[in-house]
């Protein structure tokens, strides 16, 4: 596991929470949507999925085709070859488990893997294909059409993966599971997965003992020992156990789980580890047991340094590129209704010095006043405020927010040190003071223009999420991790215009 989805190990399994037989083999896409493992609820859904793959794999070829890359294979080569490269790139797509619950929860493994997959199925087409089967198409062709099927196929998982969060925001196609364990841990599964519905975990009840489960579950139905796990399970109709070690006995624990893979039970060991990312734990057997190793974190001088010099640099540029489509918004902004083009706001900065905000105002003048008047109607828990249907947002305004075109001007905050690229929601003062002495660690590093929330838990109301995304970034920062939520962060931009125009 990396990056983006190293945060995968308190946000759970993702997509993966629907999955079926996790032992049926992989070699053909019929084969994965019938019997393995996959992050969808119904048949209909599994195979959208693979029909957005084909969709995206083929109109990259059809583009590449359409640009005169290929300049001497007739109509009929074209298709023949777009056909095998097609079916190659999703048999890789197969091979390479892509849908798997195991791969497809973990968004930047998914998103590997997907780069490999297509790499895999342009080269064996082109050699098998276009060498022996003697298509006359051009290695360029080739090259560039995997590489916009690279980037497809990752806006439409990203529409796919929204559309499914939305889903069962409304508590459809959840799993339904078990916690087993005992005391604190479980009490923690329970709040996180319970807070956050877009993990698709329906919990029907705990399994341990009844006097430590009594003490932290809180309206978490007690179905009883661990001894009777598979028998509770079957009869409460859930299909997968999380399992808390640390709350159990050795021999209880090793006893528990083999006793529920040996009645074919999906089961998760969950870590206690909360905020610690999958890809700081390295298999470390001891004796031939499985062990991990826990890597330390070691931010250093030169790695600030090259964060504040990417920031500085892709401002810049971002600033130097992007500014006559900041100069249009803001004409039109305040062509529209007559106010001012720019909204501007205090907010809390790296050790908590005050900052001012710049954005495009996407809201009427008096919004700000207008906030209190509608708490009543927060779709957000906690201290954060947000409505899916704000009335204070102008038409142009809500179409700003929607495409995030509105946070542009935060280039100018992020050149002058303010702000970085990445890094946590810049908070207000009033926000910051509601939060606990642990979540006030994010003022260690500068807030960013995105960040995990934004990329994982954006339309999330729990503000266990906002502050679990903010911690897990605290604790794990890298460059590489920056890196990644850009890339992501641009994928869900695409995807959110995209939807806005149909």
């Amino acid at each position: 596991m990396t990056v983006i989805g190293e945060i995968r190990l308190f946000r759970g399994a993702g997509l993966g929470a629907g999955s079926t037989d996790a032992h049926a083999p992989d070699g053909a896409v019929g084969a994965v949507a019938r019997a393995v493992p996959t992050p969808f609820g119904s048949s209909r859904l599994r195979w959208s999925l693979v029909a957005s793959d084909a969709t995206a794999i083929t109109m990259a070829w059809v583009a590449a085709c359409l640009a005169g890359l290929n300049h001497s294979g007739n109509p009929r080569q074209l298709f023949g070859f777009g056909v095998v490269l097609v079916a190659a790139t999703l048999c890789f797509f197969v091979t390479h488990k892509l849908y798997r619950s195991s791969m497809c929860s973990v968004r930047s493994v998914e998103n590997a893997a997907i780069l490999r997959a297509c790499v895999c199925g342009g080269v064996v087409t082109w050699l098998v294909a276009g060498r022996l089967m003697v298509f006359d198409i051009s290695a360029q062709a080739v090259v560039t059409s995997q590489l916009l099927s690279i980037a497809l196929v990752w806006a439409g998982r990203a529409v796919y993966r929204s559309s499914l969060k939305r889903s069962r925001a409304m508590g459809r196609h959840a799993r339904p599971v078990v916690l087993i364990g005992g005391g604190e841990e479980v009490y923690e599964l329970h709040k996180m997965l319970s807070s956050d519905p877009e993990l698709g975990y329906e919990v029907v009840g705990a399994v341990g003992r009844e006097s430590e489960l009594a003490e932290w579950a809180g309206g978490l139905p007690y179905l009883g020992s661990s001894n009777d796990a598979v028998d509770v399970m079957r009869a409460s109709g859930a299909t997968g156990a999380i399992v808390a070690g640390s709350g159990l006995p050795f021999r209880e624990l090793n006893q528990v789980v083999r006793s529920l893979l040996a009645a074919g039970m999906h089961v998760q060991l969950f870590g206690g580890l909360l905020g610690i990312a999958p890809g700081r734990l390295q298999m470390m057997p001891i004796a031939g047991q499985a062990a991990f190793y826990l890597e330390q974190v070691q931010l250093t001088g030169l790695q600030a340094r090259l964060k504040r010099l990417l920031d500085v640099v892709l401002g810049s540029v971002g600033l130097l590129v992007l500014a006559p489509v900041i100069a249009v918004l803001a004409l039109a902004t305040r062509v529209a209704d007559g106010g001012t083009s720019f909204f501007r706001q205090p907010r809390v900065g790296r050790d908590g010095h005050p900052f001012t905000i710049y954005k495009i105002r996407t809201m009427v003048m008096d919004a700000e006043a207008r906030q209190p008047q509608l708490h009543h109607v927060n779709e957000r828990s906690g201290p954060l405020f947000k409505m899916h249907d704000d009335p204070r947002f102008t038409r142009l305004g809500r179409l700003l927010d929607v495409t995030s075109l509105n946070e542009l001007p935060q280039l100018w905050n992020v050149v002058k040190g303010d702000m970085s690229l990445v890094g946590p929601r810049p908070a207000l003062a009033r926000e910051m003071a509601a939060f606990n002495d642990r979540l006030l660690q994010r003022n260690l590093v500068r807030p960013g223009i995105t960040g995990l929330w934004q990329v994982e838990g954006r339309d999330a109301a729990s503000f266990a999420t906002y502050e679990r995304c903010d911690l897990f970034y605290v604790e794990n920062w890298s460059t590489r991790l920056d890196l990644m939520i850009l890339a992501q962060t641009a994928v869900q931009v695409v995807a959110r215009a995209g939807r806005v125009l149909r």
